[in-house]
């Protein structure tokens, strides 16, 4: 099960890591290296009655996160 992802978003990086320890969804704007913290984190709950926090973030990248957390949020 894939729980990281990252994709070009106009003239940067953008990531999402699943933080599955602590079930939260962890958003990374325009990121530099992977020793930062995330720009902004999001419950399971949220992200699947919400969507996604950034707005860039491709509709397969989308699929397969949203995949991901259905099925993490069905285990819990």
């Amino acid at each position: 099960m894939t729980t990281s992802w990252i994709w070009k978003a106009n003239d940067g990086i953008n990531g999402l890591k699943i933080n599955v320890e602590r079930g939260l969804l962890e958003w990374f704007d325009e990121i530099g290296c992977a020793c930062g913290d995330s720009t902004d984190t999001q419950s399971y709950t949220d992200f699947l009655a919400k969507g996604a926090l950034l707005g860039t973030i491709p509709s397969e990248v989308l699929d397969e996160a949203r995949e991901t957390v259905t099925r993490l949020n069905q285990a819990i």
